[in-house]
């Protein structure tokens, strides 16, 4: 396989003006627990109050996944900040434009990421929550 180049300059500031335009984009900034209690309308008999809660265990989970991507961008300019955006954190080789692209909170090139999933998939007790970046325990695991 082909040894990635380093960004240049003009790609750097694509992908760091994409990065914040994600971050400006995200849906639930600013939406608060107290925003997903149920309304005293929502309760009025069995079945509003089942929709309602189905409504906001998915808006609970979209805010979830957009509060793990937002920590990913800022961990992703924050290396901007240090200039070590672009390079992998595993083999300190630069990442791709192509894989930076299309996933610009990207740490890993594809082969140091192909590699820690392969190690993923082996043993469950070193799997990562994909949403939150925990160690799963492995009494749990069990269960």
């Amino acid at each position: 396989m082909r040894k990635a180049r380093a960004l240049t300059e003009n790609q750097l500031v694509k992908l760091e003006k994409q990065l914040i335009k994600d971050q400006d984009s995200l849906i639930f900034n600013d939406v608060y627990d107290e925003e997903f209690n149920l309304k005293d309308e929502e309760r009025s008999d069995e079945i509003d109050q089942a929709n309602a809660s189905v409504s906001n265990a998915q808006r609970l989970r979209f805010r979830n996944r957009e509060t793990f991507y937002k920590k990913k961008i800022g961990q992703a300019l924050k290396r901007f900040e240090e200039k070590r955006f672009g390079m992998c954190e595993e083999c300190e080789e630069p990442i791709g434009y192509k894989r930076l692209s299309a996933r610009p909170t990207a740490d890993l090139c594809i082969l140091c990421k192909e590699e820690s999933e392969r190690e993923e998939d082996a043993s469950i007790f070193g799997s990562q929550s994909k949403s939150f970046g925990k160690k799963l325990d492995s009494a749990a695991a069990q269960a």
